[in-house]
């Protein structure tokens, strides 16, 4: 059960506990109201000034007495508005929570082993292919293999994209991938991520050594 759905129920609680209340008032009032008219016939025939005088002020001062009230129902109109609205919120900040919870749970489960990796040279294309495990619990999404080539420099030159060659592996299983950066000359090193339409995927380097574009 749902805070939203505890807290909906409870403000309409509320709401009905508060008209109930201000029926009753309401009811009093005019209670009170007939016995005022009843009263003033009553002492129509009184020639007294001054009971008249007394009979005519009290009728200002009783018509007062609903205002408390109106404003006591509009308080507990907005108290209720207020408390719904903080649920809803609290609600939607415990759906985001949950989803970026599970997207982190999901690149957890998909840690890849990077097995194998080497490059070859095709004119002024760079070609890099390798081997990639899966090493998480649950078989993986889509995943693309990124390379980026720097310079001898360590300045960045390009980069090139390519989706592994299995679009799923499960656990313990492997895929192998290749990528073709096209017109690249001076190349010192590069390196490769792995990447879902999620984020990057965490791999591991299992290589026995690193593999340094010549």
């Amino acid at each position: 059960m749902s805070l939203l759905f505890i807290v909906t129920v409870t403000a309409v609680a509320v709401a009905c506990a508060a008209a109930a209340y201000a029926w009753q008032l309401a009811r009093g009032e005019r209670r009170r109201s007939d016995a005022r008219v009843a009263a003033l016939a009553a002492a129509i025939d009184d020639t007294s000034a001054e009971a008249k005088t007394l009979m005519f002020e009290r009728a200002p001062r009783s018509g007062l007495q609903g205002r408390p009230l109106v404003k006591v129902g509009v308080g507990l109109a907005m108290a209720v508005g207020i408390i719904v609205l903080i649920a809803m919120s609290g609600d939607r900040h415990a759906a985001a929570a949950d989803q970026t919870s599970a997207a982190a749970r999901t690149q957890t489960a998909q840690e890849l082993e990077l097995v194998s990796m080497r490059h070859a040279r095709a004119g002024a294309n760079l070609k890099v292919t390798g081997l990639v495990r899966n090493r998480g619990a649950a078989a993986t999404a889509p995943i693309s293999a990124v390379i980026f080539v720097f310079d001898r420099d360590g300045g960045f030159v390009a980069s090139g994209r390519a989706p592994i060659d299995f679009n799923g592996i499960a656990n313990g299983d492997e895929s192998p991938f290749q990528v073709t950066i096209p017109d690249v000359k001076d190349v010192g090193r590069y390196r490769v991520s792995f990447r879902t339409d999620a984020g990057i995927v965490p791999h591991v380097d299992r290589r026995p050594g690193l593999q340094v574009a010549n």
